[in-house]
């Protein structure tokens, strides 16, 4: 038996079931294919992160020297600079 013959055989067989058994079948199949394409993008997914937690670990930052910026005023004690400035001013 050929290989095209046996699969149009196989065919006349699914067509000839009941609707709710090509549901079953069809569903099935649809869970099966979704099952292995999520296996194989889990799969994918974690090779690319570990490829950046590589990358990341190979970056260097550059050293900033805050010496070389104008020192900010004391936030803390703002009350204090704004009556100083208030006496300065009269």
């Amino acid at each position: 038996m050929k290989f095209a013959e046996r699969n149009r055989k196989f065919i006349e067989k699914l067509q000839s079931l009941p609707e709710k058994q090509k549901k079953i079948i069809l569903w099935g199949t649809v869970g099966i294919l979704a099952i292995m394409m999520g296996f194989f993008w889990v799969r994918g997914a974690r090779e690319n992160f570990l490829k950046i937690g590589q990358e990341v670990k190979n970056i260097k930052i550059p050293q900033v020297n805050t010496q070389d910026f104008p020192k900010m005023p004391d936030l803390n004690n703002l009350e204090n600079q704004l009556n100083k400035l208030d006496t300065t001013a009269k």
